[in-house]
């Protein structure tokens, strides 16, 4: 037992811990981590610690214990680097082309409408305003990326963006990258050899095996499945990058990506859909959780499971991705890396879900095909079910100021950050961590829950539970390391 009377305060920085396994695991809000056992933590909180030894002198590097010669303008600038993008404006764009799909995926966060359907598609004219706004942000990072429905059922309208987009940027000098999200099966050698000779990036989603992926991603076109198609798709986008990447002497060529939402019809099957993804040339794969929004709140029912099968069916994943690299076959989940980054490179992944405050209005906007200007994509999704809380005005009418300056920008910064919500802000996985006020606002109709009950919470706890505990054997801190290299 360690006597409060003997913890020396004034001598440590602030810090956060718990007990993992046999040690304490120690995290600062500049990211930097380090492993204690019983006798070192006890020699660390009474202050008794060698001052020569390596562990202080360590703790003292990190930030871990002040002294007179510690660098505040240092600390600062190490919890900078660690939340870059906090400070540089938004810098991803949706654009929503259309509401029209071809699918009717039973987890589809959009409610989309059918094929052919009228009404549903962002003009030329919108197309051209969102540009002009998009590029009217500070950062100097500008990413497109096209959703839908099924963004190549308005095919005119993204080949303008493109274009125009590139046309603009000659001028602004800014690093842009363009993006698609498909479901691949409307993908024919035109539009892929303009997307290919546009660098235009491809992402997709796939679900594994025929009997896990026919029985999400429901195909609306009766010729049977969708899982034929978007296989033979992704060999066509695979070969067509190849071909660009033997071709291309200087710059960086995409690969092919791809998404799998993971439902109760995947849980039975975490290490066949790895192979899966092998066998179709993918080198990573993104597992991610149900969102509850669209259609996904009226199949869920059918589709559903609690956090704890989840994590049990994503562990297993990936302890067969990591046996799969050990074994000499590089293999990368995605979602880990991303977390891996700010563990290991104390560096911003610029994804939105690890971000306190997350990305929605000062990170990301999404530009709707009716010309609605929304906190992110899921603020627009929130809308398709009735939620009009989350918009932030329009194209047509807003300038850029009054599209970032208020009140809904600002609700969305207090309810995404960490240190608003009780149970996240002592948390030892804060630094890397973050929360969505608007999942929070669908599933438990505020944007304030109690977080250490929702699901949520105890997944990306069961996440980095999982990370830190691998990263106490070396072998396995290789196999993440060279996740990020």
């Amino acid at each position: 037992m360690i006597s409060a009377a003997k913890i020396r305060y004034k001598n440590l920085a602030n810090f956060r811990f718990t007990k993992l396994g046999e040690k304490y695991l120690l995290t600062t809000d500049t990211g930097r981590w380090v492993f204690l056992s019983e006798g070192e933590f006890k020699g660390f909180l009474e202050g008794t610690l060698p001052r020569k030894a390596p562990l202080y002198e360590r703790l003292v590097a990190d930030g871990f214990i002040r002294t007179k010669d510690s660098d505040v303008s240092e600390q600062a600038s190490r919890y900078l680097e660690l939340n870059a993008s906090l400070a540089q404006g938004p810098s991803l764009f949706i654009f929503v082309l259309t509401l029209q799909c071809n699918h009717r995926c039973l987890y589809c966060q959009v409610t989309p409408e059918k094929k052919g359907a009228e009404g549903f598609d962002m003009s030329r004219e919108t197309a051209k305003k969102s540009v002009d706004l998009a590029f009217r942000s500070p950062s100097r990072h500008i990413g497109i990326e096209f959703q839908g429905g099924e963004p190549l059922l308005n095919w005119s309208v993204l080949k303008y963006v493109v274009k125009y987009a590139k046309a603009v940027n000659k001028t602004a000098g800014r690093e842009l990258k363009i993006s698609l999200v498909t479901n691949l099966t409307l993908m024919d050698e035109e539009k892929l050899a303009f997307l290919i000779r546009e660098g235009v990036s491809i992402g997709c989603s796939f679900d594994g095996p025929d009997y896990v992926h026919d029985r999400n991603r429901i195909c609306l076109d009766g010729k049977g499945g969708s899982y034929k198609p978007v296989v033979k798709s992704v060999k066509k986008v695979q070969d067509a990058l190849a071909l660009k990447k033997l071709r291309t002497k200087k710059g960086f060529v995409d690969n092919l990506n791809a998404i799998l939402t993971t439902t109760r019809f995947s849980l039975p099957y975490p290490k066949e859909i790895v192979d899966e993804y092998l066998a179709r040339g993918f080198d990573n794969i993104f597992i991610r959780p149900l969102s509850p929004f669209g259609l996904q709140r009226q199949t869920i029912d059918i589709i559903g499971y609690t956090a704890e099968e989840f994590i049990a069916f994503y562990e297993k994943a990936l302890d067969y991705v990591l046996e799969l690299n050990l074994a000499g076959t590089p293999f990368v989940e995605r979602n880990a890396a991303l977390a891996l980054k700010r563990i290991l490179k104390y560096k911003d992944a610029s994804y939105y879900e690890m971000r306190s405050p997350c990305g929605a209005g000062i990170g990301q906007l999404a530009f709707n095909y009716d010309g609605k200007v929304y906190t992110c994509d899921e603020g627009r999704m929130a809308d398709r079910m009735g939620h009009e809380n989350f918009r932030l005005g329009a194209v047509r009418s807003e300038r850029y100021d009054d599209v970032i300056d208020n009140e809904v920008t600002r609700t969305m910064c207090l309810g995404s950050s960490l240190d608003n919500q009780a149970g996240c802000a002592d948390c030892v996985y804060k630094p890397y961590c973050g929360i969505c006020p608007l999942a929070n606002f669908i599933e438990y109709g505020t944007i304030f829950p109690q977080i250490p009950n929702t699901d949520r919470h105890k997944i990306n706890k069961a996440l980095f539970d999982y990370l830190f505990t691998k990263l106490q054997d070396e072998k396995y801190g290789r196999v993440f390391e060279s996740w990020l290299a």
